[in-house]
């Protein structure tokens, strides 16, 4: 129920207090009243009420009256008992008597006149107190009444709550419909339960009701707040269940109008149950306004790290665009440097030609330093002004977020016209002669942006429509007045950076709009909105101010302003006037006009600082027209685009940076900014040379790589080791400096200029000056107590780690006092001096300048700052136990420390529980080195330490509830220690040195669902692989190179956004985007861009159904391509094949490729020893397509089988391909054309399955000299051409089943043909059967299903003609039936042909031949398939070979006894051999028995003869009948 529904309006309350009278009953009142009014009359001569004045005793008779107490009671000084009293429009003007009724709870007067609060003090026991619908402008008075719990003040005139300190137990408070600007005075009200603010003129509710942990219902319907973010300060009060903005009987409030003002407020009031009267009390509500915030922030924070990865990224590009820069001059320093040392090795005669030219040789080292110097300050002021820029990007992103996009940026571009128009604007208000002094010649807009601001421009309008439309005249659209526009101008802003807030101002004007008149006024200005129509003079003061800030710089831009950045308003200039003088412009001084203008002569008149050129008396016709404009109403300044430019000036920019001054942080397609040639600097170095070629000359001496005794001697002049003091090494090529130990008493030591990567054969040493500069010391390691160094030089090495280096000195130096670390790689140059300062408490010199005081304080206080100890542990820790609902993209730790103040208490000395309370820990850029102390922290769910100086990730392992690790900014190398972290769901390592995640941890988070680890050094993403729960996953910046290390992303099902710009991948590999969201289906956004439907689409047509390397890698998981044997990709959805030149897989052997959508297989054709091919079930039309042609053209006088002539001609003139394919599976492709396949150019293929398709005619098999196996089964085949066969005198088996064939005619070419199938045909006649008495090395035939089979008389038939056939429709022809035919025709052989029986031979019954070959498979499955090509012929029995029936042919069965295999080829049974028989060519085997995937062995398929003895035939024939027989059975 809403607040004020249950406010009770007047005429309910006066309806049940006035109770219903009979006629009787009104009469005997009236009567009454009548003879009290005599006796009031009779009696006002004197007053009988104590402590009531003459005047009001009239008002307490009526009061009486009204609530039916005894007037003469009262009269008679009595006390009353009564607790109610209740007056409703009886115009009683103000309380009086109060003081006569001392029990009374509840004091109803309700549109009474009274203005004041006075007269209930006596009220000591009032609980309820009703005045409203009064003339009340001021709460007061109402201190004794500290037993007040209800407090009823709406529709009155009261402008501020005041006075209500003393009401501890007030519990309900109604202050609507009055006139308040401010909640304020509710600190001591905290049993608060029900506030009522509706109808006021309240702007903000800020934190004024933080202190009301009770308050219940809160209604601010009416008010004119319109800030989403300002109702989040709500989230404060955890039992708030019942909030109106958009009370139905009030007016809305201007937020509640809003877009996404319902999903805000359920997210971070989730307790609520009802929200402007509705029924928000459902789960699901919740939920979805969670989830669509959580998606908001993921989709902002992915923007943010955009930003951030592309910061990083430019900030690296100006590393390495200053190094380019500083080769040079480090080269000259080097060269100088050492000639310096050179003269003081070699001792040369200090004459004036010797200062001369060591003067000379410091001149230009000093040179080339000024000169670095000059390039670090321009490499430091533009990383400053990239840095700025990004933070005014995620500035606007927060903004946008935490608005509810309510406020929006939107990125302007030519094509836009509002950005044409914007673009012209800012061109016309600009005049180079403004800027003379400078040498400003034009200025140049990198970019506009639009303002969205839904809150402003609503505000804008609304107060436009009240100043334009007239109140007393009706509303005419047809008639309405347009000329306010001419009114409506657009004006500059800019902030004023003397001014306080200079840095913020801008952001909050985007925001919430200008300031008012009153708060600039307080700031020191003038008090209205300052605009300008000019961008010289909107831009006067920032120039004033960094043209004063950069005049007494050495280095910096002559034109230090050059980059700047307006805000362009709409402003309502209404009545306007000029300014009188130079007084300060106010409200108060115009108090007629809505705005306030002076000339561009009075601007500069009145400021004496300004160096805007021109000045007052500028001739310049532009400078009549420049103003500056002052607005008193803010509300009528409307914010609507930002101008980023920059001036362009006469005199080129000393900077050698400027290319980076146009970079876009926020886009990932920006222009790439290349590293230009390093400036050679060709007249210095003639000065170098010169210098170094003055006399005395340097002598070249040998370059010692060693060191021995002998030498040592020699170069120090001494008689013995135990003498030299002074040792100077200077510029030779040592490595090591072992030698040295034996240099007791060696003081000081010079070894600059050498090899040197460490100093531990220095340990131990009492030396006291070293200079071990321009050497490649990578780290202080092993080098120990050296307690008598006073001077160490470190300049120009290697030196990275700040950590540990500063370690070893502060614990093997303790009397350092000069230091020089300058020039080294160190991780975190940045306060590196203060650092070293502070752990080097003894030193007085560093880097060639003295410590100071101030900095040597500063040090200790940062060093103090960098351990994690107890009470940095109770600063910065609070003990919160809620995640905070907040729209920050901070982290956890960081959000509850800043709006949190539940700090740890320790009660003593040796209390340590509070330990067990801390959840939350945060200490960000505190210098940190090392995380220590952390193991008492049990409960810590949130902790961050960004920006410290970590190199190990330690100390945590036992906080075992952690849930949220920030660790950015560091300099951790590798990831350990957090394999307990079970409970971790965002962990953030960002911006640190960490080069592999694998076997560090990671895959025992099983709860993470956020990992950042962009800008490191990773090159794999292997052990990614295993976070199963991973939604956001940042690693741009790192070192990838594989395009194959996205395939360990996929098993992660969850992952929505991935950010992997800024690796070599993403800039070298075309179609990466695309590549990426093929392969990871789940992904919503990648690298900061939201994929969009069309990408999808795209990548799918791109990539889909490739079979490419990286295809076959994802498959194996492995990319060892070169053992790769055998590929089996069935049922891939491959449509394309693309494995490359072929060098990757020159092993390849078999491939199996059944069930997918290839057209050709022409990917294939560069595999070059390529065995075996399976491409059944696809479609394909073709090996190679052929290129399309414009328009066929017809040949005059050529016929059709001239025209066949021509394209087997073709075809045989193309090159051969695949030249070592032995067996190709072309089945079931709906080929139709077998002269289209171009099957000729596989010239060495054996054997060819084309079962299943829709061929309907042999050909195209010319070149397929070497073919075996030939299988058409189940096509549209009517006949056999006469060439169809032409070449194929080796084909061996040849299977022509379930076709058309009526026609057995040429077949007789097939000469070594051993084996013929053709069931079910339409082979009418035996005739057609007599055809095949050519081939007479057929062993077997098939003919079943056919009519010339369905007597059986075709057996004896074949039997007679076809003397070596042995198998006839799978069954074998025995001795007895191959009599009998004989017999059956003996009767029709010539007479002559009787003679030629030879003796012995029983009548009829010819000579078996002795060696019939029979064809069976080897498969020898235990061992490495041999893949050499050729094939051999074995005499070895076959006694393994059993009878083979047509059923027996369409499934694959097991051998008996022998333990071998038969399997399906097509529709052939090839039976395997015993293993260890002889080998054959590189053959295979092939089932598709039902529910089986197909499979390959490149095995031998041998071919053997028949038995040599009859005996063993009649044996072998025995066997084969046995088997089949028991088959049967």
């Amino acid at each position: 129920m809403s607040v004020s529904s249950v406010a009770p309006s007047a005429t309910a309350i006066t309806a049940d207090s006035t109770p219903q009278l009979t006629a009787d009953e009104q009469s005997d009142a009236k009567k009454d009243k009548q003879g009290e009014k005599k006796n009031t009359q009779q009696m006002s001569v004197k007053p009988h009420i104590p402590g009531v004045k003459e005047e009001d005793e009239e008002l307490v008779r009526e009061l009486c009256l009204t609530n039916g107490i005894n007037y003469n009671k009262l009269e008679s000084g009595g006390i009353m008992s009564v607790e109610t009293i209740e007056m409703f429009f009886t115009g009683f003007p103000k309380i009086v008597a109060m003081h006569l009724f001392p029990n009374l709870t509840t004091l109803t007067l309700v549109g009474q006149p009274i203005t004041k609060l006075e007269g209930i003090s006596s009220l000591i026991k009032l609980q309820e107190l009703w005045l409203c619908e009064s003339e009340i402008k001021r709460i007061d008075k109402l201190d004794s009444c500290k037993s007040l719990k209800k407090l009823y003040l709406y529709s009155n005139k009261i402008h501020k709550i005041e006075n209500l300190e003393q009401l501890s137990s007030l519990e309900v408070l109604w202050l609507n419909a009055n006139k308040i600007e401010n909640i304020e005075n509710f600190s001591k009200l905290s049993k608060l339960r029900e506030l009522n603010l509706a109808e006021n003129r309240i702007t903000k509710i800020g934190h004024t009701l933080d202190y009301n942990q009770r308050l219940e219902c809160l209604d601010l319907s009416g008010n004119t707040i319109a800030s989403l973010r300002d109702l989040t300060n709500l989230m404060r009060l955890p039992f708030l269940r019942e909030l109106c903005l958009k009370n139905p009987v009030c007016s809305p409030s201007p937020v509640s109008l809003l877009c996404n003002y319902s999903t805000h407020l359920l997210y971070h009031l989730p307790q609520l149950t009802k929200l402007d009267t509705c029924d928000v009390s459902s789960r699901s509500v919740t939920d979805l306004a969670e989830s669509t915030v959580l998606k908001k922030k993921m989709y902002y924070n992915m923007r943010v790290k955009t930003v951030e990865r592309n910061l990083f990224d430019c900030i690296n590009k100006l590393k390495q665009h200053k190094l380019a820069l500083l080769e040079s001059p480090h080269d000259r320093i080097r060269i100088m440097v050492n000639a310096l040392k050179e003269i003081n090795l070699q001792k040369v005669n200090e004459n004036a030609a010797f200062v001369k030219k060591l003067t000379a040789l410091k001149e230009r080292v000093n040179r080339w330093e000024r000169k670095c110097a000059e390039i670090e300050a321009y490499y430091q002021e533009t990383a400053f002004r990239i840095k700025q820029k990004s933070d005014s990007l995620i500035s606007r992103m927060v903004i946008e977020l935490e608005s509810g996009g309510n406020v929006r940026f939107e990125e302007g571009s030519a094509s836009d016209i509002w950005f044409s128009s914007c673009h012209d604007l800012v061109l016309s208000r600009f005049c180079a002669a403004d800027y003379r002094d400078f040498g400003v010649s034009g200025i140049k807009i990198h970019r506009i942006i639009r303002i969205h601001n839904r809150i402003l421009r609503s505000s804008f309008e609304e107060k436009l429509n009240t100043l334009v439309e007239e109140e007393d005249v009706e509303y005419f659209p047809v008639n309405k007045d347009n000329s306010y526009k001419k009114l409506l101008e657009y004006l500059f802003w800019m902030w004023d950076p003397q001014l306080p807030g200079g840095t913020t101002e801008p952001h909050h004007v985007l925001e919430e709009g200008f300031m008012d008149g009153d708060m600039y006024k307080k700031l020191g200005g003038n008090g209205a909105v300052p605009l300008s129509n000019s961008l010289s003079l909107a831009d006067r003061h920032r120039i004033n101010y960094l043209t004063k800030q950069t005049r007494d710089q050495e280095y910096g831009d002559h034109c230090p302003f050059r980059y700047g950045q307006v805000i362009i308003s709409k402003v309502y200039l209404g009545k306007s006037v000029k300014a009188m003088d130079d007084r300060i412009i106010s409200r108060s001084t115009y108090s007629k006009v809505d705005s306030v203008f002076k000339p561009r002569k009075m601007c500069l008149m009145g400021d004496n600082q300004s160096v805007i050129s021109g000045g007052p008396n500028s001739n310049c016709e532009c400078s009549n027209r420049q103003c500056e404009w002052y607005l008193f109403d803010h509300s009528l300044v409307l914010p609507e685009y930002i101008v980023e430019y920059e001036y362009i000036t006469k005199m080129r920019c000393r900077s050698q940076f400027t290319q980076f001054g146009d970079v876009l942080l926020d886009q990932n397609d920006g222009k790439m900014i290349n590293t230009p040639p390093t400036v050679l600097y060709e007249d210095d170095k003639t000065a170098d040379n010169d210098v170094l070629n003055m006399e005395p000359q340097i002598k070249p001496r040998p370059r010692l790589i060693a060191l021995t005794e002998e030498l040592l001697l020699k170069m120090s002049q001494c008689d013995s080791l135990e003498t030299i003091t002074t040792l100077n090494l200077h510029g030779n090529g040592l490595s090591k400096l072992k030698p040295l130990q034996a240099l007791v008493v060696l003081k000081r030591l010079t070894v600059s200029f050498n090899d040197l990567t460490k100093l531990d054969e220095l340990a131990h040493m009492g030396i006291e000056y070293l200079d071990v500069s321009f050497n490649k010391i990578t780290t202080l390691e092993g080098m120990k107590a050296l307690n008598k160094l006073t001077y160490f030089d470190l300049s120009w090495n290697k030196l990275q780690n700040t950590r540990e280096e500063l370690s070893v000195l502060r614990k093997h130096t303790p009397n350092l006092l000069t230091l020089d670390t300058r020039h080294n790689l160190w991780f975190k140059p940045d306060e590196l001096r203060l650092r070293i300062v502070g752990r080097l408490k003894s030193l007085t010199t560093l880097d060639g300048q003295p410590v100071t005081e101030i900095e040597a304080t500063g040090a200790l206080r940062m060093a103090a700052g960098s351990r994690v100890s107890q009470i940095s542990l109770l600063s910065h820790s609070r003990t919160d136990d809620q995640r905070p609902r907040s729209l920050s993209l901070n982290s956890t730790a960081q959000i509850i420390t800043q709006n949190s103040r539940a700090k740890p208490e320790k009660i003593g000395d040796h209390d340590t529980q509070w330990y067990q309370k801390v959840t939350t820990l945060n200490l960000d850029g505190q210098h940190i080195t090392k995380l220590s102390g952390l193991e008492k922290l049990e409960n810590l769910r949130w902790a961050s330490f960004n920006n410290n100086d970590l190199t190990k990730l330690e100390g945590v392992e036992h906080c075992c509830n952690l849930e949220e690790l920030s660790l950015q900014g560091n300099c951790i190398c590798r990831i350990e220690g957090i394999s307990k972290l079970t409970q971790l769901r965002r962990l953030s390592l960002g911006n640190n040195c960490i080069v592999s995640i694998e076997n560090t941890g990671l895959q025992f988070l099983s709860s993470l669902h956020y990992l950042a680890l962009e800008n490191n050094q990773i090159s794999s993403l292997i052990g990614i692989q295993k976070l199963s729960t991973l939604v956001e996953f940042y690693i741009g910046n790192n070192q990838i190179t594989n395009m194959r290390e996205v395939f360990y992303l996929k098993v992660l099902t969850g992952l929505v956004l991935l950010d992997l710009l800024g690796n070599p991948i993403a800039e070298e590999v075309d179609n990466y985007r695309l590549f990426v969201i093929y392969h990871l289906k789940t992904l919503k956004a990648l690298d900061g861009l939201a994929i969009e439907a069309t990408e999808g689409n795209l990548a799918k047509d791109t990539f889909g159904g490739r079979l490419t390397p990286d295809f076959v890698a994802e498959k194996l998981g492995h990319s060892n391509f070169l053992d790769v044997r055998e590929l089996d990709m069935p049922s891939s959805g491959i449509r394309i094949v693309d494995l490359g030149p072929g060098d990757l897989f020159t092993n390849l052997r078999s491939i199996n490729l059944e069930h997918n959508n290839l057209v050709s297989f022409s990917g294939l054709v560069n595999l070059p020893n390529l065995r075996v091919l399976c491409l059944n079930h696809n479609h394909i039309e073709c090996i190679i397509p052929k290129p399309k042609l414009q328009g066929k053209q017809k040949v005059p006088g050529i016929n059709a089988v001239t025209a066949r002539a021509v394209d087997c001609l073709t075809a045989e003139s193309l090159s051969p391909i695949l030249e070592n394919l032995e067996v190709l599976h072309l089945g079931y492709n709906g080929i139709k054309d077998m002269g289209s396949l171009q099957l000729s150019r596989l010239v060495s293929l054996k054997a060819l399955f084309l079962q299943g398709n829709e061929i309907q005619k042999i050909e195209g098999l010319e070149g397929l000299h070497d073919l075996r196996e030939l299988v058409l089964d189940r096509n549209k085949i009517k006949s056999i051409s006469e060439n169809a066969f032409i070449n194929q005198w080796n084909l061996q088996e040849l299977h022509l089943e379930e076709n058309r064939l009526r026609d057995l005619t040429n077949l007789n070419c097939l000469e070594n043909l051993h084996r013929l199938y053709m069931g079910s045909n339409r082979i009418q006649e035996l005739a057609e059967l007599e055809k095949l008495d050519g081939l007479q090395c057929l062993i077997e035939i098939s003919v079943v299903n056919n009519s010339a089979a369905r007597r059986h008389l075709h057996r004896p038939l074949l039997v007679f003609k076809l003397r070596q056939l042995m198998v006839i429709d799978g069954i074998p022809v025995t001795d007895d039936e191959r009599t009998k035919a004989d017999l059956y025709f003996m009767d029709q052989q010539v007479v002559s042909n009787q003679g030629t029986v030879s003796e012995g031979s029983l009548p009829g019954i010819g000579q078996y031949k002795t060696h019939i070959p029979v064809k069976v498979t080897n498969m020898q499955l235990a061992t490495a398939p041999a893949w050499n090509g050729g094939f051999y012929y074995d005499d070895s029995s076959v006694q393994d070979i059993v009878s083979r029936g047509p059923s027996q042919r369409r499934r694959a069965s097991k051998m008996s006894d022998t333990g071998g295999l038969s399997l399906n080829r097509g529709q052939t049974m090839v039976y395997n051999q015993i293993s260890g028989q002889a080998h054959g060519y590189g053959g295979f085997a092939y089932s598709t028995n039902p529910g089986n995937r197909a499979q390959f062995y490149l095995n031998q398929i041998p071919y053997v003869t028949q038995p040599t003895t009859s005996a063993e035939y009649v044996e072998w024939l025995t066997r084969m009948n046995n088997a089949r027989n028991n088959s049967k059975r």
